[in-house]
């Protein structure tokens, strides 16, 4: 990650934050835990604490998996037609997987292009 810190563009912010790291840098950590973000970066002392993700990382997470597994069981209960208690068994950790594991990634993101709107710190 060696870009000049100046010239980071909206794709490198949105990356860095998706594999959640900082989204100035790229170095530092992003969140000390599931999704609690560090104070500031370690490495160029960016303040993630005006970067307020707020409700936004949640519906765009489930906007994305919905958008894949709705679709996904149609097609199953179209074919196959299981019965509905093996259907809810299925989908139901499926989506719950599915949520929990895109959830920091899409936040990380998200701090990403906060940090990107307001500009250059």
């Amino acid at each position: 990650m060696t870009d000049d810190v100046s010239t980071a563009s909206w794709f490198t912010a949105l990356l860095r934050g998706f594999f959640r790291l900082c989204p100035k840098c790229g170095e530092g950590r992003l969140f000390q835990a599931y999704l609690t973000p560090e104070q500031s970066c370690t490495c160029c002392h960016l303040n993630f604490t005006r970067l307020n993700a707020d409700d936004g990382p949640a519906y765009i997470t489930m906007g994305l998996v919905c958008l894949f597994i709705v679709p996904f069981f149609f097609v199953i209960q179209a074919l196959y037609e299981p019965p509905f208690w093996l259907a809810l068994l299925i989908s139901l950790p499926l989506t719950l997987l599915a949520i929990l594991g895109l959830l920091p990634l899409v936040k990380g993101a998200f701090i990403g292009a906060l940090w990107k709107s307001r500009g250059e710190d």
